[in-house]
């Protein structure tokens, strides 16, 4: 958690489901990699409050929002 920590590449998410994909229920919206059992729970946690699931499509936006 702080610069110094060796950083796992093994680790990380797979996001089956991005902003204005339908979604039906049961379907997986993300995979978790990780080696540590400890964090599985604070991750699970993590990506469900990054979804938001609506009957109504989001309005598009740009990927890119500038460059500088």
């Amino acid at each position: 958690m702080t610069k110094e920590d060796k950083i796992d590449s093994l680790a990380g998410i797979v996001l089956n489901k991005k902003i204005g994909d339908k979604v039906e229920k049961g379907e997986i919206l993300a995979y978790i990699h990780t080696n540590l059992e400890d964090r599985i729970e604070e991750a699970k946690k993590d990506i469900q409050k990054a979804y938001e699931i609506s009957k109504t499509v989001p309005e598009k936006y740009e990927d890119i929002l500038g460059i500088i």
